[in-house]
């Protein structure tokens, strides 16, 4: 129930439109993002984050994994250095799907998807809400998908890697909008932040890797 009311779709995100073509970019509204960080993100973290919490049967594992990178790390400037790397490597994957949907996308009768663009934010207020918002709605995502969903599998006798799977294939669902191959990357990325979390148990670090990757994503040149 959670994850159909929160993720499968996400009514209040924008960029979970199907545009025509004369409408492939999108503009960015600040506003519109605070009405969503505000009215959708933030409750909806906090009711996951709740769960996370209250229906556990190992609580002590819910709290070292909101609590830093200090048991983990042995720095700011590794942890750093780790979310930087981590972020590169889901820009790998994400580049990886773009290259095959170009390739294949000249071969006769394979269809393309052509999707809505988010216009980069155009002022020093719209990228601090920009960034706000994706790292709110990364912590929402990796909350639920990587550690409340994960565990609970877990937790009903899936293995780690059927859990692994399954986890990553419901993240995938719920980038339907971004087509096949939006949700292949969003599948290969669900994969491996779900096997760097089970490695690392840093809630953080996968988050602010998600976070840096979207934040990317909108201020890389389309």
């Amino acid at each position: 129930m959670i994850y159909i009311l929160l993720f499968f779709p996400d009514p209040y995100s924008a960029q979970n439109s199907f545009t025509s073509a004369s409408e492939a970019v999108l503009p960015f509204s600040a506003v519109d993002e605070l009405f969503q960080i505000f009215v959708f993100y933030i409750p909806a973290l906090a009711l996951v984050l709740y769960f996370c919490f209250r229906y556990t049967q190992d609580l002590s594992f819910e709290k070292s994994c909101f609590s830093g990178y200090k048991d983990i790390f042995t720095s700011r400037l590794k942890f750093t250095a780790c979310t930087i790397l981590c972020a590169f490597c889901l820009l790998l994957i994400g580049g990886l799907m773009v290259i095959l949907e170009n390739h294949l996308s000249k071969t006769e009768g394979f269809p393309t998807t052509l999707l809505p663009v988010m216009e980069t934010p155009g002022s020093v207020f719209a990228i601090s809400v920009m960034a706000a918002s994706c790292i709110i709605a990364a912590y929402l995502e990796e909350s639920f998908f990587r550690v409340l969903l994960y565990r609970r599998l877990l937790a009903a006798g899936q293995q780690k890697a059927p859990a692994i799977f399954t986890a990553s294939l419901l993240f995938a669902a719920c980038h339907a909008w971004q087509g096949i191959w939006g949700m292949s990357g969003a599948f290969m990325s669900g994969i491996f932040l779900a096997f760097l979390f089970e490695r690392q148990k840093s809630l953080n670090l996968i988050a602010l890797s998600h976070a840096l990757y979207n934040i990317l994503v909108y201020l890389l040149p389309g």
